[in-house]
C-alpha cells in the first residue's frame, strides 16, 4: 500500500489521472507507464485498474448492499462469474469493509438521510473492490472524514491489500504520523517532482541527514510537507525546495510492484452482453425512480393543484362566444403545461445520473446506449402515469366534446406530447454537467417553442417561421384543436356589436389556422420530433460524457 503526499498543487491528483489514463487533453504528457514489466494495455487497463474518486457520487436511494450488488453484476464478466458467485463477492466485500451493520441502509444524499461519511467512502471503495482489479487508485479517500473514520478507511485498505494481494496507490492529505506509518511505502511530491520515495519509517532519518530535523511535538508528516513549500515566499525557501529535489534525484532508486493477472483476455470485452446491461440498468433506474418521494409526491401535488385552479377556472365551458375563446386558451395551455411539467423533473435528476454514468463508463461497466435506453424505458411510463389522471379529469371538468373517440384522441395526442418533452429533457440533460446549466437551457428553449407554437405570433417574421414548425407545441395544439372544434356548433351569445361570431368549429379552425395539417399528420410530426430529440440526446451524451482515455 503506497501513499502519495504533497502540498496542494503538488500534482497528486494529476499523477493518479495520468496513471489511470484519465488525464484531460491539456498539457504535454511525457514518460511511460509500465504494468507487470511491460507497457499498460489500453484494451484491458480500464478494467484492471480501479479508481476511487474524491467525490463519492452514488445513487442515494439504493442501499449499501444494492450499490455493491449492481456494481458486481455490471463489472464482473458473465463468462467467469455466475450470479451466485457475484453475490458471494458482494458478501465478501461487505465483510472486508466492515459494512455489515449498514448494508441495508440507503446511501442518502442532499435532503436524504443515509450512511455516515466513513461508510459512504468505504462503499465507494467497495464498488471498485467488488471487481477483479489488480491495482486500486484512490484520490484522497480520507478527505472530509474525522480522525477515527479516516483511520478506519486506511486500516481497512491495508488489511484488504494484504489479504487479496492488491496494490493500492492513494493520495492523502495531512495524515497523522500513526497513519503515515501504516503504509508500506510513501511518495512525497513537490511541484510535480518526487523528493522522497521509500519506507515511511526511513523518511525521518533521510531528511535528518539533509539537515531537516522534525521539531519536537510536531507531526513528522506535516513537517515534511511544510519544508516542501515556500510558505515564507522567500528566496531561501526556494533554495531549500530545489535542494530537496536535487538530493533525491541523486539518490533515487526504482522499485516496482508486480502482480499476476489471470483471465486477462476476459477483460478485453464488455463484462455482459448488451441486453443484460439493459436489464440491469433498467432495474436499477426503476428502483431509483420508485424510491424518490419528492418525484412521486411532487407530481401528485402538482396534479391536484393544477386541477383545482385550471379545472375550476375553465369549469364546464358552454357554447357561447366567450366559451369558444376560453376553449382556444385551454387547448393551447395544455401542451405548454406538459412541456414545462415533464421537462424540469428530468433536468433535476439527469445531470447526476450523467456524472455517475461517466464514472462507471471510465471503469468499462457498460455501453452508453444501454444506459440511455434504460433511462428512457423507465422515464416514459413514469411520466405518462404521473400525468394521465390530470388529462382524464381535466377533459371532463372543462366540458370538452363528450365523445369517447374524441376523448381518447385527446388523451393520445397529449401522451405523445409528453414523449417529445422527455426527448427534449434527455437532449438538454445530455449536455448539462450540472442542474444549474440545465435549468438555464430548458426555460429558454421552452419559451421559444411556446412563443412560436400557438397564436401569440400569428404571422412570425419570415426568418423565424421555421421555429413554428420545429415546435412540438405547434402540432399538439393543432391536433387537439381540430379534435375539439371539428363538427361543433356555437351560438352568438355574448358577442358585442360588430364582434366576430364563430358559428361552427370550422370557423374557429379557419380563423386560428388550425387546419395546416391533419391530426394524423400532427401525430406523425410529434413522433418525428421525439425521435430527433432522443437521437440527438444520445449522440450528445456519447460525445460530451464519453470517457476519453489518454495513454500517451
Amino acid at each position: 500500500m503506497v501513499a502519495i503526499l504533497g502540498a496542494s498543487g503538488a500534482g497528486k491528483t494529476t499523477l493518479l489521472n495520468a496513471l489511470s489514463a484519465r488525464l484531460e487533453s491539456v498539457g504535454k504528457l511525457n514518460g511511460s507507464v509500465h504494468y507487470k514489466g511491460k507497457p499498460r494495455d489500453p484494451a484491458t487497463w480500464k478494467r484492471v485498474v480501479g479508481y476511487v474518486e474524491q467525490d463519492d457520487l452514488q445513487i442515494g436511494c439504493l442501499t449499501v448492499r444494492e450499490t455493491l450488488s449492481y456494481a458486481a453484476r455490471l463489472r464482473l464478466p458473465d463468462r467467469l462469474f455466475t450470479r451466485k458467485e457475484k453475490e458471494d463477492r458482494v458478501d465478501e466485500t461487505i465483510g472486508m469493509l466492515r459494512l455489515e451493520k449498514c448494508q441495508n441502509t440507503r446511501m442518502g444524499g442532499p435532503g436524504q438521510r443515509g450512511v455516515s461519511g466513513g461508510e459512504r467512502k468505504r462503499t465507494s471503495i467497495g464498488t471498485e473492490l467488488v471487481s477483479d482489479v489488480s491495482l486500486l487508485l484512490l484520490d484522497e479517500p480520507t478527505s472530509g472524514l474525522d480522525a477515527f473514520a479516516a483511520w478506519s478507511v486506511v486500516e481497512n485498505l491495508r488489511d484488504i491489500s494484504r489479504e487479496r494481494n492488491l496494490a493500492c496507490l492513494m493520495t492523502i492529505h495531512q495524515p497523522s504520523y500513526r497513519m503515515f506509518c501504516q503504509f508500506d511505502r510513501v511518495i512525497l511530491l513537490a511541484r510535480g517532482t518526487v523528493f522522497y520515495e521509500g519506507v515511511p519509517q526511513d523518511a525521518i532519518p533521510y531528511f535528518e541527514s539533509l539537515g531537516y530535523k522534525v521539531p519536537e511535538g510536531m507531526n513528522p508528516a506535516d513537517y515534511l510537507l511544510d519544508i516542501s513549500q515556500n510558505l515564507e515566499k522567500s528566496d531561501e525557501a526556494e533554495d531549500r525546495i530545489e535542494a530537496l529535489l536535487k538530493a533525491w534525484h541523486q539518490n533515487s532508486r526504482r522499485s516496482s510492484l508486480v502482480k499476476d493477472e489471470q483471465h486477462e483476455d476476459a477483460y478485453k470485452t464488455w463484462p455482459s452482453n448488451w441486453l443484460k446491461e439493459l436489464y440491469i440498468l433498467t432495474e436499477r433506474t426503476m428502483i431509483e425512480t420508485l424510491r424518490n418521494p419528492v418525484l412521486l409526491f411532487g407530481a401528485l401535488g402538482q396534479t391536484v393543484v393544477l386541477l383545482i385552479i385550471i379545472g375550476f377556472a375553465f369549469f364546464r365551458l358552454g357554447y357561447d362566444q366567450p366559451d369558444v375563446i376560453a376553449r382556444i386558451g385551454i387547448l393551447f395551455f395544455i401542451p405548454v403545461n406538459a412541456s414545462f411539467a415533464v421537462l424540469f423533473p428530468i433536468i433535476n435528476v439527469f445531470p447526476l445520473s450523467r456524472q455517475i454514468m461517466r464514472r462507471e463508463r471510465f471503469a468499462g461497466l457498460y455501453r452508453t446506449s444501454s444506459f440511455y435506453l434504460a433511462r428512457m424505458i423507465v422515464e416514459v411510463p413514469s411520466q405518462i402515469l404521473q400525468r394521465i389522471l390530470f388529462y382524464v379529469i381535466l377533459y371532463w371538468m372543462v366540458g370538452l366534446q363528450a365523445s369517447a373517440a374524441r376523448f381518447f384522441i385527446f388523451l393520445g395526442v397529449n401522451q405523445i406530447q409528453i414523449l417529445t418533452s422527455i426527448g427534449m429533457g434527455f437532449c438538454i440533460g445530455a449536455v448539462s454537467p450540472t442542474v444549474e446549466i440545465g435549468s438555464i437551457i430548458a426555460p429558454a428553449l421552452n419559451v421559444i417553442f411556446f412563443l412560436f407554437g400557438g397564436n401569440l405570433l400569428p404571422k412570425p417574421p419570415p426568418w423565424f417561421v421555421w421555429l413554428r414548425w420545429i415546435s412540438p407545441i405547434t402540432y399538439s395544439y393543432l391536433a387537439i384543436g381540430q379534435n375539439e372544434f371539428k363538427g361543433e356548433v356555437y351560438n352568438c351569445n355574448g358577442v358585442s356589436n360588430g364582434g366576430t361570431c364563430y358559428r361552427t368549429g370550422e370557423d374557429v379552425m379557419q380563423q386560428y389556422n388550425l387546419q395546416s395539417f391533419t391530426i394524423a399528420e400532427c401525430v406523425g410530426f410529434l413522433f418525428a420530433i421525439y425521435f430527433v430529440f432522443s437521437s440527438l440526446g444520445y449522440l450528445l451524451l456519447r460525445f460530451s460524457a464519453h470517457p476519453k482515455f489518454r495513454f500517451k
